[in-house]
């Protein structure tokens, strides 16, 4: 695990991302106006958001689970999906994607795994994640006048995953000589050491084997319905804003809101979220108050609904948040 003092740096660093991008989001807003927006929201479109949400879980759960098949074929789709929305709401709770640890080592719990294995399926998901959400961007960006930077930035990220893609693609073709050359490597380390780590690096690889099956193009197909269903939140919330906007302005909002979880900030994504939103939506003529409304309503939306549903399932599971937290910590 990192030292304290990385952690503290981490989260330091986060939390000043997340104030200058909050600043940058309230700056020169009339609160007047902005609480107008907020007032004359017709919130009867959160209804069918919420069921849309709550499928997104299912259809993701779907995906995490095919990435699990090549290790263990009985992973449950109700583990896959409920572990999923408790790691979403340990992420809105603590820094440095915690979550994603906290997944690992449930998974690991609940279905007898190992915790590095399931943290390599959740590296190849976040890959697939990015890989989906770069087909959209690349349609869409002839069509849309964001800003250079966030075009520029968009594009490098999925171009980045694509490559990492590539790479482990290629790495698992060949992996018994990149397990050779690793052990290799490893010799000139203590022995207690030498051993751990090779019982990591290989469970890490049997987790990235699924890059290379069937099952990937099965997670690829359940993690795109998922990101549809996302458009389709987004979208339901612009409609409550009274924002008419073309449908490939939610696809936007949502591919630089995801991509944006890559900077560092404050747990949440407080500040970075509603800051990429604003850039998103003033492209398509959208007043500075009513998107700052916008995505206050669609970053509480989300948070609400991964908390109380998580908070729910840790009650039925007889967990709790700050058990998770210390044993993801100590966890190796």
């Amino acid at each position: 695990m990192p030292s304290p003092s990385r952690t503290n740096l981490r989260l330091l660093i986060g939390f000043i991302v997340s104030a200058a991008a909050i600043y940058l989001s309230i700056r020169k807003v009339d609160f007047s106006a902005l609480w107008t927006s907020l007032q004359s929201a017709n919130y009867f479109f959160l209804i069918p958001a919420v069921a849309s949400q709550c499928s997104c879980f299912v259809f993701k759960g779907a995906g995490w689970r095919y990435l699990l098949l090549p290790a263990k074929k009985a992973v449950r789709l109700s583990s896959a999906t409920s572990v999923l929305i408790i790691g979403l709401m340990v992420n809105d709770f603590f820094p440095a994607k915690m979550g994603e640890l906290a997944r690992a080592y449930l998974m690991g719990e609940r279905e007898n795994l190992s915790k590095s294995l399931c943290l390599s399926t959740i590296l190849v998901e976040h890959l697939l994640d990015v890989l989906v959400l770069m087909t959209f961007l690349l349609i869409l960006l002839p069509f849309v006048a964001i800003p250079s930077w966030l075009r520029t930035g968009g594009t490098l990220v999925g171009f980045l995953a694509l490559v990492m893609i590539g790479f482990l693609f290629f790495m698992m073709r060949r992996e018994e000589k990149f397990l050779n050359w690793m052990d290799r490597l490893l010799i000139h380390f203590p022995g207690r050491f030498r051993k751990k780590a090779q019982g990591i690096l290989r469970d890490v690889v049997q987790g990235l084997r699924v890059v290379t099956g069937r099952y990937v193009f099965y997670a690829f197909a359940a993690i795109l319905g998922m990101w549809l269903l996302v458009f389709l939140v987004a979208y339901l919330i612009m409609v409550a804003f009274g924002l008419f906007l073309p449908l490939h302005a939610s696809v936007m909002v949502t591919i630089f809101t995801a991509f944006g979880k890559i900077l560092p900030s404050s747990p949440g994504g407080i500040g970075t979220f509603h800051y990429l939103v604003i850039v998103v939506l003033m492209a398509f003529g959208v007043g500075k108050e009513t998107a700052l409304g916008y995505a206050i309503v669609l970053h509480g939306f989300g948070f609400l609904v991964e908390v109380s549903l998580g908070i729910a399932l840790l009650f039925s599971g007889n967990l709790s948040l700050g058990r998770i937290a210390r044993r993801t910590e100590e966890a190796p």
